[in-house]
């Protein structure tokens, strides 16, 4: 990735470019650019962990080993505080790394169109099928962003000059959404399966959208989309004897993933991303204040039925299996390792849960309940009969539990509006930090400012 000087908030040279007069031309640089454009999502989900942090270390999930002091204060033991992160500003308070996503989803949108047809190997379908994935990565970019930072920039066409990007003010949350949705309905329309779950699918496109409607609330439509995964059959639940298949790859649960495996060739695994939650023995040598081990408050009220889950995702040492594949690769070295799981953004457990959410709103509590126990099942956990407030509650609990490790949590406390309703966050969420929206992330203005002028930062921010 060839990233342009003075760390320009927007730009990016195109993934796998050559020069623009030469690249966009060719028809057969488009999958290169849009595989590039997915490489470029992982990498900015790896970045110092902020997928974890963003989605499970501010939600309580986990507690940080000493090594990682600077993490510590955004976490339960540090009040929940994200405007402390020494070290950690160019991950945290910079979304740069996004905007070169969009940025590449752009290029690849506005030049592919002007490609002829002739050109791609089966004509006006694979050349709809490279712009419909350009706009479904838009889109899951674009709302990620949302979650994370609030308000964001809503950027619709590439920039070619770093130099001369004009100033910027914040959308809407609505008008961001509205957008994405806009990107997802052309997506659903054009994108071709494959049989990568690497990539856009129609299963994927839907799913994002069941979760961005579910965070406007609209949950008519997030259970209308929610029900077409789970009703398409192409995805089913992997049984509890074989859970963790969900992250070795193409598990017959997952939806959308990124590939992290390790492989001889075209090798896509790394050692720092997975391994923050493991230790000794499975990393060898690997000692505890390296380690984010799952919290053993959180576990103890979570976690406080027997259940065959548990077995197979937690050790008794609180540490958190999903991603332990560890592999010693070279016989030379015995230091050397890599950790060989994907990271799974859509599964199919998620969308039960979510339309369980959604039945819940839209007065459909007998089949909420019905989504919540098949899920609750597959765990070892016994059904429940439930109602009301506390049936709304066991959604979100068996989502946390399920989720765990899976970048979910923070997102569904602040989409249910559960900061003030429970003990272990209204603490530190008072009603003045809901109000103004403190659960999101602070941006580095000293940064990011100086190159847009009508960037503000966050209501909470200003002042905390």
């Amino acid at each position: 990735m060839s990233l342009v000087s003075c760390n320009k908030y927007l730009n990016l040279e195109p993934e796998n470019n050559t020069h623009d007069g030469v690249f966009w031309v060719d028809a057969n640089n488009i999958s290169k650019a849009v595989s590039g454009g997915y490489s470029m999502l992982r990498d900015a989900h790896r970045l110092d962990r902020s997928y974890f942090v963003f989605g499970d270390l501010v939600a309580g999930n986990f507690i940080t080993g000493g090594d990682y002091w600077n993490f510590k204060a955004f976490s339960k033991s540090g009040g929940f505080n994200f405007n402390y992160a020494p070290y950690l500003e160019n991950s945290l308070w910079n979304w740069t790394r996004y905007y070169q996503i969009i940025n590449q989803c752009n290029l690849i949108i506005e030049n592919t169109a002007n490609i002829p047809s002739v050109n791609f190997t089966n004509g006006d379908i694979e050349k709809n099928n490279l712009i419909a994935q350009a706009r479904f990565l838009r889109a899951y970019t674009n709302f990620y962003m949302q979650r994370v930072w609030g308000d964001i920039l809503l950027i619709k066409n590439s920039f070619k000059d770093p130099q001369n990007i004009p100033p910027v003010a914040r959308a809407t949350q609505d008008e961001v959404l509205n957008f994405c949705i806009e990107d997802l309905v052309y997506a659903e329309a054009n994108i071709e399966e494959n049989g990568s779950k690497a990539f856009g699918s129609v299963g994927a496109v839907k799913s994002l959208l069941a979760h961005i409607y579910a965070w406007k609330h609209d949950y008519i439509n997030a259970e209308r989309l929610a029900n077409e995964v789970i009703t398409s059959g192409k995805y089913s639940l992997e049984a509890i004897a074989d859970y963790s298949n969900i992250w070795k790859g193409s598990s017959k649960e997952t939806i959308f993933e990124i590939p992290m495996l390790y492989r001889e060739n075209g090798n896509e695994s790394f050692l720092d991303f997975f391994n923050i939650f493991l230790e000794d023995p499975y990393i060898r040598g690997k000692s505890a204040s390296s380690t984010w081990k799952v919290d053993g408050v959180m576990l103890d009220e979570y976690f406080d039925e027997p259940e065959e889950r548990i077995d197979e995702v937690i050790s008794l040492d609180n540490i958190l299996l999903k991603y332990a594949d560890v592999k010693y690769y070279d016989n030379n070295n015995a230091d050397i390792y890599t950790v060989s799981n994907n990271l799974v953004l859509f599964r199919l457990a998620d969308i039960y849960l979510l339309r369980a959410e959604a039945y819940y709103k839209n007065s459909k509590e007998g089949l909420a309940l019905e989504d919540l126990n098949k899920i609750r099942e597959r765990a070892g956990l016994n059904a429940i009969s439930s109602s009301a407030d506390d049936l709304f509650m066991e959604i979100f609990r068996e989502r946390r539990r399920e989720l765990i490790g899976e970048g979910s949590t923070q997102f569904d406390l602040i989409r249910m509006e559960l900061f003030e309703k429970l003990d272990e966050f209204n603490t530190y969420y008072s009603i003045d930090r809901i109000n103004n929206q403190g659960y999101y992330w602070p941006l580095n203005m000293r940064v990011l400012l100086p190159q847009d002028e009508l960037l503000t930062q966050n209501p909470w921010w200003r002042n905390n």
